[in-house]
């Protein structure tokens, strides 16, 4: 994804700098609108399992927690242990995911700004 995202806007700068007629401006603003609304929906499912990922890490960690302080620290629940740690590594890289995603979209909707300006005139 961060490939395809970064080929688009390779892809839109180069596009938006070019002198292009009335239709196609038009055509690249609806593929542009296009391709915005396919990442906008790829941000929202990667929002919602980054959510995911954070509140399980949050439930395990809290487990985690209560059974150190109630138990000590166990070596037979190694497993768990490592468990915890594939899970705040994972939600590590989907935070830095949705984050990356996050502000990508962002900075396309500069070029939604310039190419609704620019059809204007």
């Amino acid at each position: 994804m961060e490939k395809r995202i970064k080929a688009y806007e390779k892809y839109i700068a180069k596009e938006t700098s070019k002198d292009l007629s009335a239709k196609e401006r038009e055509e690249l603003i609806e593929y542009h609108r296009e391709m915005v609304a396919n990442f906008q929906r790829e941000r929202i499912i990667h929002l919602l399992i980054m959510l995911f990922f954070v509140a399980v890490s949050l439930v395990l960690i809290g487990i985690l927690v209560w059974t150190i302080l109630e138990l000590g620290f166990v070596l037979e629940m190694s497993a768990y242990y490592a468990l915890v740690l594939i899970m705040v590594g994972l939600t590590i890289a989907y935070v830095r995911h949705y984050y990356f995603l996050e502000n990508h979209v962002q900075a396309l909707y500069d070029y939604t700004k310039i190419l609704m300006i620019e059809s204007r005139k």
